[in-house]
């Protein structure tokens, strides 16, 4: 399993919300052994399906750009989140056209980040947290059934990418503001709980750096064989990622574009 190291080179900040898919599409070419990553990223909101059949999602839409964060779609389900310095993003992708494999694709390439927070003595455990941003049957919980990452998975064009974004030090009460505010104003009467999300900065009572966090999920992986020498995107991943990005953003009429 080749590992990708975004997070330290500029440009695959830049790439960081299509980088995942591109490397997917990539492996399911067979242009590309299956590939494991770990993404830091600059601040944006992605949005799930079905945030776009909200009445008023243009409305919220303008407003996160208002913030200063740049709005994408996702390729998997889930609805919204928000990515930031406090994130460490995760992603696995194999190929595969086995439509019956879902659950066994997220035990699976999942692994390193569950082994490595249980190192960090924050074991976790598949499962909903009610109330959260994003919610889904597989996210990471912590043992007292907080959200600590969300994970979803697109299983599509002969590939399976499993993605994640763990909150290392992301503000779970600032965050669900943001997330809330937005449904509000795109019509939404969602309600979401703070207290249903913590960080691992909060379980551990200390600040957690992310090259920590980092080095632990590599650790883990090699022990499942899968490489820890960092790899970089070939160029023409780099460059699907690039095009990715424009077709993922959504550019709100409000502000003279069409997604």
């Amino acid at each position: 399993m080749r590992f990708l190291d975004a997070t330290r080179e500029e440009q695959l900040l830049h790439l960081s919300p299509a980088l995942a898919e591109a490397i997917a599409t990539s492996v399911a070419a067979h242009a590309a052994p299956p590939t494991y990553g770990l993404r830091r990223q600059r601040p944006y909101v992605l949005l799930g399906p079905q945030d776009l059949r909200l009445p008023r999602t243009e409305a919220g839409v303008a407003w996160l750009q208002a913030q200063g964060l740049p709005v994408y779609v996702r390729v998997g389900g889930g609805a919204a989140v928000l990515l930031d310095e406090g994130c460490l993003s995760f992603f696995a992708a194999i190929p595969t056209r086995d439509l019956g494999s879902v659950d066994e694709n997220f035990r699976a390439l999942t692994a390193p980040v569950r082994t490595a927070l249980a190192r960090l003595t924050v074991p976790v455990r598949f499962g909903r947290a009610p109330g959260s941003f994003c919610e889904g049957p597989q996210d990471l919980v912590s043992q007292g059934g907080r959200k600590i990452a969300g994970v979803s998975q697109a299983l599509r064009r002969g590939y399976s990418l499993v993605s994640g974004m763990l909150l290392v030090r992301q503000d779970p009460v600032a965050t669900t503001a943001l997330l809330q505010e937005f449904y509000r104003r795109a019509g939404s009467g969602r309600e979401l709980r703070a207290s249903a999300v913590t960080s691992l900065r909060q379980e551990l009572g200390r600040e957690p750096s992310l090259e920590e966090v980092k080095e632990a999920i590599v650790e883990a992986a090699g022990e499942l064989g899968w490489d820890k020498e960092p790899s970089m995107p070939s160029p023409q991943e780099a460059a699907g990622a690039e095009e990715l990005l424009g077709r993922r953003r959504f550019l709100s009429t409000a502000h003279g574009a069409e997604r």
